[in-house]
């Protein structure tokens, strides 16, 4: 499961729960493209503290999708919890998407001032 919050005119807010299968990660995927099609540029949070797992073919998805917005992207800042496998994933996963505007952080406050950020407050649920 996820939740897309626009945080700024080119700036979103992504909160990913859970597992994450391939229809999961498509319909995120269109759901994110709808979203920013019109923007040349974007930057985003991607709170990824309560995912537990990446499934290989979501894991693939995600990549391809990541890399072909690699121009696109100004800044993108993931949050992950102290879950090895997860941290792991993750870290491959930025690798091989192959750009310099990504990072791992370990909270909010990072996230938010990597990708230039600091007036917001997210209200979880």
């Amino acid at each position: 499961m996820y939740r897309i919050e626009k945080i700024g005119e080119n700036k979103f807010y992504i909160k990913a729960l859970g597992l994450f299968p391939p229809p999961v990660a498509k319909r995120f995927i269109k759901d994110f493209r709808k979203k920013t099609k019109k923007l040349e540029k974007f930057s985003v949070i991607v709170d990824g503290l309560e995912v537990i797992f990446l499934n290989l073919e979501s894991f693939e998805i995600i990549l391809d999708f990541l890399k072909e917005n690699n121009e696109r992207l100004e800044r993108s800042s993931w949050i992950i919890s102290k879950n090895p496998p997860l941290d792991k994933e993750i870290a491959v996963l930025l690798e091989r998407a192959d750009s310099p505007k990504r990072k791992i952080v370990g909270t909010l406050e990072e996230a938010k001032e990597w990708i230039g950020v600091n007036d917001i407050i997210i209200i979880r649920d």
